[in-house]
């Protein structure tokens, strides 16, 4: 692509882009194995990115209007860093868009917008059964700072609310 325009164009997302967010949200949850998808509607990505109080904001990749990927990110702060920090939630280039430099677009997109906003850092997880994904954002320049994610959701979250824990064989005490 030196020396030429892409075929595509990447942009902020508006409200008009819901539905489109909805459908390729729901293509990635799928993809990474997730059942239920049924809540990830129109009117829902309207709410979450665009409503009185959005949750996340998103890029979107086109060409021709179409819709090739998506990135979510939300703001969060780091207090070693003493600063504001993007975090990216997702990433999802679809089928057609596929070694395109759609995802890395996406990415320098946020760069730019992360310059604009004085954000010097952005994170983002990188499943650890996909070496591709590893050497693409290794390639970008992304490092691994020693940190393993870790989550609690669903009944275990409520469970913990409860005063409730969980011992080593994975009982319940």
């Amino acid at each position: 692509m030196s020396g030429s325009e892409p075929a595509f164009r990447v942009r902020a997302a508006t409200p008009a882009d819901a539905a489109s967010l909805a459908a390729m949200i729901r293509g990635l949850a799928r993809y990474e194995g997730k059942a239920r998808v049924e809540h990830i509607t129109a009117e829902a990505v309207a709410d979450w990115a665009f409503g009185p109080e959005p949750a996340f904001h998103a890029l979107l990749a086109e060409a021709a209007s179409e819709p090739l990927g998506y990135l979510a990110w939300y703001p969060i702060f780091s207090p070693f860093k003493g600063a504001r920090v993007m975090l990216v939630e997702n990433l999802w280039v679809e089928p057609p868009g596929r070694g395109r430099g759609v995802g890395r677009a996406l990415l320098q997109g946020l760069a730019q917008e992360a310059g604009c906003r004085g954000i010097a850092r952005i994170e983002l997880n990188v499943r650890s059964d996909s070496a591709e994904a590893q050497r693409f954002y290794a390639g970008l320049g992304f490092v691994r700072p020693g940190e393993e994610v870790r989550r609690i959701e669903d009944a275990a979250l409520e469970r913990l609310a409860r005063g409730e824990t969980v011992g080593r064989a994975g009982v319940t005490a």
